[in-house]
């Protein structure tokens, strides 16, 4: 069993199923309902969990109910959320996500980090980084920049394999980024990086920039990624999409899991694009992660797509 150590974002995820997302005021009726544990990191380390390995989330909550209520839900799905730091005085963040019948979403976030004076302080310093060292592989996001950082560096000073979910953020996250040994963008978050939405080109200018390797998610058509200098592409499975909640989330959590079993990338991205779609087909956001039955039987049940 491999530990995955996973830090970042963690934040409260109300999820409300409609036959389509409104375009206006009024009041609309949801068909399903979820509450669910959401962010990044917390939802890759419940990925990593389900997928039978040891999962560590370190990250940063509210001391108020919500706070609790997502500690409890990581620890009910064997994530290792004992080392959180509870900031008094913030708000834990809360989503409220949209899931139309198509799978796409309209997410509107409360974040405390934007309310002055009580917000989630950004100190990385009370991270335990015993933890980052012992762990097999590291995953962070960007939306916590100097925990990001600090556990970055700190993973590298002792050799642990490190992957970041390079999502769009509000800030240059170039630096940040380069401290990461697999860059795993989604397309917004190549572009505002590359400063181009062509994918190919933008991944040789990621490239240029931080030396690392580079991927990009593409939802619905796959993952592509430089590979020697070559540009390589996996399709997306073919799956009817119920809700798209979490799915780069999974994604990179079992990305994390693959490298940590020392698959190849193109079988990592493989097992990973799996995952994910086999997500996509339940709705619930983190409560419909797949454990590993359900990612073998989804690659025994799916045609695989043929990397080019």
């Amino acid at each position: 069993m491999a530990k995955i150590c996973c830090v970042g974002l963690c934040c409260m995820d109300h999820i409300f199923s409609v036959p389509h997302l409104p375009s206006g005021g009024g009041k609309h009726f949801a068909t399903d309902y979820a509450g669910a544990v959401g962010g990044p990191a917390a939802v890759a380390a419940i990925t990593a969990a389900s997928l039978g390995h040891e999962a560590v989330f370190l990250g940063r909550l509210g001391n108020d109910v919500t706070g609790y209520t997502l500690t409890h839900g990581l620890t009910a799905r064997g994530v290792d959320a004992s080392e959180v730091r509870r900031v008094s005085g913030a708000a834990s963040q809360i989503s409220a996500v949209i899931v139309d019948a198509a799978g796409e979403r309209m997410v509107v976030n409360y974040g405390a980090a934007g309310r002055p004076g009580t917000g989630l302080d950004p100190d990385p310093s009370w991270l335990p980084l015993a933890r980052i060292a012992e762990a097999d592989v590291l995953l962070v996001d960007v939306r916590w920049p100097e925990g990001a950082a600090a556990a970055l560096a700190h993973a590298r000073k002792h050799g642990v394999p490190s992957v970041i979910d390079a999502d769009m953020a509000p800030y240059d996250t170039i630096g940040l980024i380069s401290l990461a040994d697999h860059i795993v963008f989604s397309e917004a978050g190549l572009s505002l990086v590359a400063k181009t939405g062509e994918i190919a080109a933008g991944l040789r200018r990621a490239f240029e920039i931080t030396g690392r390797r580079v991927a990009v998610t593409q939802g619905e058509n796959g993952c592509s990624w430089l590979e020697e200098g070559q540009l390589r592409h996996l399709p997306g499975f073919a799956v009817k999409a119920v809700d798209t909640l979490c799915a780069g989330d999974v994604f990179h959590g079992a990305l994390a899991v693959a490298l940590a079993e020392k698959r190849t990338f193109l079988d990592a991205v493989t097992f990973a694009s799996a995952a994910a779609a086999a997500k996509c087909t339940r709705f619930g956001g983190s409560t419909a992660v797949p454990d590993r039955a359900a990612v073998e039987a989804f690659l025994q049940e799916h045609a695989r797509p043929q990397a080019v």
